[in-house]
């Protein structure tokens, strides 16, 4: 008798943009060995992206992946994962990811497919009807140049109120390289760039229909219950009222309390970290997180009232209408500001009002100067990394906002050892995947009671956790390399799945006396939605098989060792009196302290010892052929490391980047 089996859907969609071809393939190939959702996608871009290919060329693949847990009844189980060479890493263009939350996962899922992989270019915008006979393909002409929400209202008008979509706006058509790939009003991939290679690709919007589908579970009966044991496990978290990870300033509250309507969430997702918003004059939305960023500044630049509330809403509906990342503007709006009084830029040149940063005006014409690509905004969407080099002067204040990877700070390098090997050893931002680490070692110790940890709590958890409370402790690099490796390997876990980075994995319990999670939640889910009973080490061990993929993916681009790292200027003491010590700083670094240096020699320490952890070779960070080998990456252990090769070459010093 065949044991039951459930989550997957089955089908790879494989669409020609080129020919306006599409073929189905069977996901089973992908799924053994690397789940599904990042793995999935890690797999094919190891198999298909060419480390020489160009991010905006036609022959980049735009991967949309979900999981065998998506749009289940696992909490928070509404998101998939985007994978596609990325045109805003720095200094090079990298494969990379972004998630995506919503309900377009769970609705893919329904129509049977568990990625949508796009190829090739369209000779004229197009847009696609995914349903479960197929895909079609839909002149957009008069889609394009139309902003998200609008697109989003005409296809729904024009396809049903039950389908879901993914468009981009005028930054994507445009190429801004921080341009996002949108679903509804706030929902969006937005980290990696992709919403320029969708308009490379000359796709406006990707319409999902999965009317008459279904998503099987193997043993619905215990997945019943273990949702209704982690929802109580879990707990009412303050996110749900602050819609941000720290204790929100005043202002922030008083917001809520004129304009929230309710609360909002991905598909199944007890969390609701989302606020749907009604400010006066302006449309609705929804908000989280980032989206908050210009909050402060308007409150500075107006005083309260609604002045300020509208100019604060307007960068947030502005922002998500044209396609645009709000974290690179959450480091580039106060980055300007900061060059143009250290006399490095002025108005008349920039074409921007400069000096009136925090005003509605400010906001609206540097968004609508990039995602148009207008004035400096045309350098500007380049990314902020390209621009710095490009712009006098402007690297070391760009620093003070940027860690790694032309990306804004998101947690302190300087403060946080564990959260500098992290940023130092991905791709991209990684705290995207690390709540988890950052809310037991950092955030949750500032909740007020009832939600926050003390000390001694915060330390139990730790050494139940990684088995060491230094771990957490972050005076010291000691511990950290172990904690990091676990945390990279227990995210790709949770975005192969794929699940909410914002859950899982359940190291805190908000409901328990103790505060004690349970990190096997994800196995337990797994096995019983997909009837392969597996344990938490044999997930775990897929994680760490999925990020080694990952990585030699990166090495396969010249990814080495001296790539391992953050700017320089982080790695120095800030003068008090230098224009990148006044500089504000986005408000996410979370820490007192931002002018000292990391401990460079620490630091390199600990690196060591991760790739002595990790089987990499510590000279180059390239995972060894005994590595790959072990964790069933024959096909890569060939390629990077053919009989009587010393492995992959380095890339030359020169094309790191920095000025």
């Amino acid at each position: 008798m065949r044991p039951k089996s459930g989550g997957w859907a089955g089908g790879v969609l494989r669409v020609n943009l080129s020919d306006q071809s599409s073929r189905v393939n069977p996901s089973e190939p992908y799924t053994g060995r690397f789940v599904g959702g990042l793995g999935l996608a890690a797999k094919i871009a190891w198999d298909e992206i060419s480390p020489r290919c160009s991010a905006l060329g036609a022959e980049n693949k735009l991967i949309f992946a979900a999981g065998p847990l998506t749009g289940t009844l696992a909490p928070g189980s509404g998101r998939l994962e985007v994978v596609a060479k990325s045109p805003r890493t720095y200094p090079q263009e990298t494969v990379t990811r972004s998630g995506l939350g919503g309900h377009w996962g769970r609705e893919l899922k329904l129509a049977g497919y568990d990625a949508l992989v796009l190829e090739g270019r369209a000779e004229r915008p197009v847009y696609l009807l995914v349903q479960r006979n197929g895909v079609e393909f839909h002149p957009a002409e008069d889609l394009w140049g139309q902003d998200t929400f609008a697109t989003q209202k005409l296809l729904r008008r024009r396809h049903g109120s039950r389908s879901q979509a993914v468009c981009i706006g005028p930054a994507g058509e445009n190429q801004a390289l921080a341009a996002t790939i949108m679903s509804e009003t706030s929902f969006c991939a937005g980290k990696s760039g992709f919403g320029a290679v969708m308009g490379a690709k000359k796709v406006k919007a990707i319409v999902v229909d999965g009317s008459g589908g279904s998503i099987g579970v193997a043993h619905p009966g215990r997945l019943i219950q273990l949702q209704a044991h982690y929802r109580e496990l879990l707990g009412v978290s303050p996110m749900r009222e602050w819609t941000v990870g720290y204790v929100p300033p005043a202002h922030h509250l008083e917001f809520f309390n004129k304009y929230r309507s309710g609360n909002a969430s991905c598909f199944g997702c007890p969390l609701q970290c989302m606020a749907f918003v009604r400010v006066p004059g302006l449309e609705p939305s929804q908000i989280s997180c980032v989206n908050w960023f210009y909050l402060n500044p308007a409150h500075d630049y107006y005083g309260p009232g609604l002045e300020a509330d509208q100019a604060f809403w307007s960068a947030n509906l502005l922002s998500n209408k044209l396609g645009l990342d709000t974290f690179e503007l959450a480091g580039v709006a106060p980055w300007l500001k900061d060059l143009h009084e250290a006399g490095l830029i002025d108005e008349k040149s920039a074409g921007l009002p400069l000096s009136r940063f925090g005003s509605r005006e400010y906001i609206s014409q540097l968004i609508e100067a990039i995602a148009f690509r207008r004035g400096l905004g045309d350098v500007l969407a380049l990314g902020a990394a390209r621009a710095a080099e490009r712009l006098p002067g402007a690297w070391s204040i760009y620093e003070r906002y940027y860690p790694a990877h032309g990306q804004t700070e998101h947690d302190s390098v300087r403060n946080f050892p564990g959260i500098a090997l992290l940023w130092a050893l991905d791709s991209r931002d990684p705290m995207i995947d690390h709540h988890a680490y950052r809310h037991l070692s950092v955030t949750r110790l500032r909740w007020p009671k009832p939600h926050g940890l003390t000390r001694e709590q915060a330390e139990a958890a730790a050494e139940n956790i990684f088995g060491d409370k230094t771990a957490i402790d972050h005076s010291t690099y000691q511990a950290k390399a172990r904690a990091v490796a676990y945390c990279q390997n227990r995210s790709r876990v949770m975005n192969a799945l794929v699940l909410c980075d914002l859950l899982y994995p359940i190291f805190i319990s908000q409901s328990r006396s103790d505060r004690l999670g349970d990190t096997a939640a994800e196995s337990r889910l797994f096995s019983a939605v997909t009837g392969r009973e597996t344990s938490e080490p044999e997930l775990d061990l897929i994680g760490e098989r999925i990020f080694t993929l990952e990585r030699a993916i990166m090495v396969r681009e010249g990814r080495t060792r001296a790539d391992d790292t953050l700017h320089q200027g982080h790695f120095e003491d800030l003068a008090q009196d230098s224009p990148a010590a006044r500089a504000g700083g986005t408000g996410y670094g979370l820490a007192a302290d931002e002018s000292r240096a990391v401990p460079r020699a620490d630091f390199e320490r600990a690196k060591t010892e991760y790739y002595n952890i990790r089987g990499y070779d510590p000279e180059t960070g390239v995972p060894t052929r005994r590595t790959l080998l072990d964790l069933g990456l024959e096909e890569v252990a060939a390629e990077l490391w053919p009989q009587g090769s010393a492995g992959p070459a380095a890339r030359p010093a020169g094309e790191r980047g920095g000025p």
